[in-house]
């Protein structure tokens, strides 16, 4: 235990100096400096702690590890398919050569310095296997990763508290604890994969999934349970039980499936908004037949509004929704290009001309009726929530007040019922007892 009190003593120093102390005597890009060389502090004691004590945090396991990786990519699946009914957003972190120099050091190291903790905690604690244990390493992780002290100090209201409980320190923890238990399972490198591998991509990524926090919060609780229950179920931290070569197989095969499901939906993703250069659309009505018939899906480029030509089929912006029609006449006014569009199904014009900075692209290329899976998709989507969350209460409200309203009536029924099936019952009782 003398090799254990020093790691938390200091991360939480760390985390008091950072918080308090640096932001009041530096200044700018400093503060990001001061901030990771403090962090980088607690990695170099933890090292040579872990060498003194001989604590093997270092040591890992294969199918661990790649069950580890398996789970965080599953996680990153779950989040981008929802977001695709919920939302994305753009990343507000801009990676150029001077922020990657500055404030990147000050995110890698306390995250490094937090799962090389917990990775030590967890080997020197945790010597038992002790569930207490491993819970309480997981909200000391919990507490310092999810917010700032401003931030805690801030929680003065009931609104407030359980908003950052449900929003922020309730998924933070539910995500500690399988970080915790893989590094109990596995070592640093199973923890470090975990968290490695949603981290890097929230923090890299362009375009990230941006459901409301709600929904956030209820897919990040379930996924991580779902992935401690597939561990947990997976492999026993026993030296006894060896997993078959089969099963290390199957799990390889696994990751490559889900790495490439990522890969894909990051592609679909990207070019959804146009990252790629291309943005695929999906045509919901009948106003370009016979050219476009609904649930194709059409290829727009991006092109200079100088290059467009009538004829052309071009996708612009409204204050509603894209919409994909053909220029049938384009002029020149006040230094800009308009364009007059209609639908080939339509009898008149757009009603209002589309200047060059609302269009879009223009269509290259249309592949038929592939987009009615998603069209389904969507529909089933939000016919289950319209359910969820407007039939199933409209019920329930109307059940309530039938009941609520015919109280004595239903009562004095099934009271009536009651005795009656009673009173037979007790009949035949009597008939069967004098035969």
């Amino acid at each position: 235990m003398k090799y254990v009190i020093p790691i938390p003593i200091l991360i939480i120093s760390v985390y008091l100096l950072t918080n308090l102390v640096i932001p009041g005597i530096a200044k700018g890009e400093t503060i990001f400096l001061a901030n990771a060389t403090l962090w980088t502090t607690v990695i170099i004691a933890i090292i040579l702690l872990q060498k003194f004590s001989q604590t093997k945090i270092w040591r890992t396991k294969g199918e661990v590890i790649q069950l580890a990786a398996m789970v965080a990519v599953f996680q990153l699946v779950l989040a981008i398919f929802f977001s695709f009914f919920m939302g994305f957003g753009a990343n507000p972190s801009v990676w150029t050569p001077t922020t990657l120099t500055v404030y990147f050091p000050y995110l890698l190291m306390p995250f490094l310095a937090i799962e090389l903790s917990r990775a030590y905690l967890t080997k020197t604690i945790n010597r038992k296997e002790s569930t207490l244990n491993l819970f309480l390493i997981s909200l000391f992780c919990t507490f310092i990763i999810s917010a700032t002290i401003p931030g805690y100090t801030s929680l003065t209201t009931p609104l407030a508290i359980s908003e950052f409980l449900i929003k922020t320190f309730i998924p933070t923890l539910a995500v500690s604890v399988l970080a915790t238990y893989l590094a109990n399972l596995g070592g640093f490198t199973a923890n470090l994969t975990y968290m490695l591998i949603p981290t890097a991509f929230f923090w890299f990524s362009p375009i990230l999934p941006n459901p409301p926090w709600a929904a956030q919060s209820i897919l990040t609780v379930m996924a991580a349970t779902i992935g401690f229950l597939i561990i947990d179920q997976t492999i026993t931290p026993s030296p006894v039980k060896r997993t078959h070569p089969k099963i290390l197989k199957k799990q390889k095969t696994q990751l490559a499936q889900w790495t490439a499901i990522v890969l894909i939906g990051l592609i679909a993703v990207w070019s959804s908004i146009g990252l790629l250069g291309f943005t695929p659309t999906i045509i919901g009505s009948g106003s370009m037949q016979p050219a476009l018939n609904p649930g194709d899906i059409t290829i727009i480029i991006s092109t200079p509004p100088s290059t467009i030509e009538v004829g052309d089929i071009i996708q612009y912006r409204t204050a509603d929704a894209p919409i994909t029609h053909r220029v049938i006449d384009k002029y020149e006014a006040g230094g800009s290009l308009w364009f007059i569009t209609q639908g080939d199904d339509n009898n008149a014009p757009d009603p209002d001309p589309v200047p060059q900075d609302q269009v879009m692209g223009k269509v290259v290329f249309t592949i038929p009726q592939l987009g009615w899976a998603s069209i389904a998709l969507k529909e089933f989507a939000t016919n289950t929530y319209t359910f969820f969350t407007t039939t199933v209460p409209q019920t329930l409200s109307n059940a309530g007040s039938f009941i609520i309203t015919n109280g004595i009536y239903i009562t004095s029924a099934l009271a009536f019922t009651a005795y009656s099936y009673l009173l037979l019952t007790y009949k035949q009782i009597k008939k069967e007892e004098k035969t």
